[in-house]
């Protein structure tokens, strides 16, 4: 025996049927539904920017007098020049890069800045599939953008030719350092957390379109042995255009100096219990501009030529824009005691020129 609804209930049962798709319908059209990205999903870099910046990031194993150390470089323009770290190629007796794929060429240094850890090679050959000049940065990198580490960590490229990458973000912008036992400048440094080991010097950072924003040259560690924390440093890209460019003219860099061996950092108090960061000489070289003007360990600097500073980044950043023998006044605070000093300023020398 077969069940099979009568008339009436076909009629009942296609009531119900058409009752329960206008309750359908209505939802959907009174239902406001919004489909979000989940956190993360967002931004990614394509093989576009990928392929854009792996072709312009090259290996570098250097032999010198103790053995062979390794780092990375940057491909600068289409005449094989290579943008590096200075510390990378120091003393080197032989420069190697190693290209994707593994081939080798050899390189030559052909121009240094080593008050800021700038290097420039000469590539022997120029193998145009595997070298891509790379693209600058239009746009300044901000905090918290996406960025790309490509570098040689610990040699690794060795094992491949390829170079190794790294993500993470940009964390902070003009980052000032002078190490005060070589005497290099970092003026204007990008920080970012992307990881960072001996061997990523010389590489670059890059942003999602595969544009380069600056070359790797520092990391901070409280390890014995250095390796990542998350915290490291790059030279931005006008810094390294501006270099590479000044070496390419045949001109030497320069560097406006004070006289100052190290500055300290302080802070001023005013009275409504709040203050500004200030920058105070620390030593101060014998044979410096400052010590000619008679300035003093200890004195806070307060304004450059009439413009009042705040910190060492900006200090460091006007003193490095003076051209050597040109006369600055600064105004300075001694023990309570504002007044005015006018020295020249020399050349920052470097600790093994």
């Amino acid at each position: 025996m077969s069940l099979r609804p009568t008339h009436a209930g076909q009629n009942v049962l296609r009531s119900t049927i058409l009752t329960c798709l206008l309750f359908l319908i209505a939802g959907c059209a009174s239902t406001q539904r919004t489909v979000e990205d989940l956190p993360g999903e967002g931004r990614r870099w394509d093989h576009t920017g990928y392929d854009k910046a792996r072709l312009s990031v090259v290996a570098i194993v250097v032999e010198n007098t103790t053995g062979d150390a390794f780092g990375a470089g940057i491909v600068y323009d289409n005449e094989g020049h290579i943008i590096t770290a200075h510390h990378v190629v120091e003393d080197a007796n032989r420069v190697l890069l190693i290209l994707s794929g593994g081939y080798t060429v050899r390189a030559e240094v052909v121009g240094a800045d080593p008050v800021f850890d700038f290097a420039l090679l000469k590539a022997e050959a120029i193998l145009g599939d595997r070298m891509q000049p790379a693209v600058m940065a239009g746009d300044d990198p901000k905090p918290g953008e996406p960025v790309w580490n490509l570098g040689n960590p610990f040699g690794t490229s060795r094992f491949g030719g390829e170079p190794s990458v790294g993500h993470g973000v940009v964390s902070a912008v003009h980052r000032t350092y002078l190490n005060d036992a070589t005497g290099r400048l970092y003026l204007d440094g990008i920080q970012h957390d992307a990881a960072t080991n001996p061997g990523n010097s010389g590489g670059g950072i890059f942003n999602d379109r595969g544009e380069l924003l600056g070359m790797n040259a520092l990391i901070t560690t409280t390890r014995e042995t250095p390796a990542d924390s998350g915290v490291a440093f790059a030279v931005p890209a006008y810094l390294l255009k501006r270099q590479a460019e000044t070496i390419l003219r045949g001109e030497r860099p320069i560097h406006g100096w004070f006289g100052a061996d190290s500055y300290k950092q302080a802070t001023e108090i005013y009275q409504g219990g709040y203050g500004r960061l200030r920058a105070v000489f620390g030593t101060v070289s014998p044979v410096g501009p400052a010590n000619v003007a008679g300035i003093q360990p200890g004195d806070v600097i307060i304004r450059i030529d009439a413009k009042e500073v705040f910190g060492i980044h900006e200090v460091l950043t006007a003193e490095d824009a003076y051209v050597p023998g040109q006369e600055v006044k600064l105004t300075i605070n001694r023990a309570g005691r504002e007044f005015d000093i006018s020295i020249l300023t020399g050349q920052r020398p470097w600790e093994f020129e």
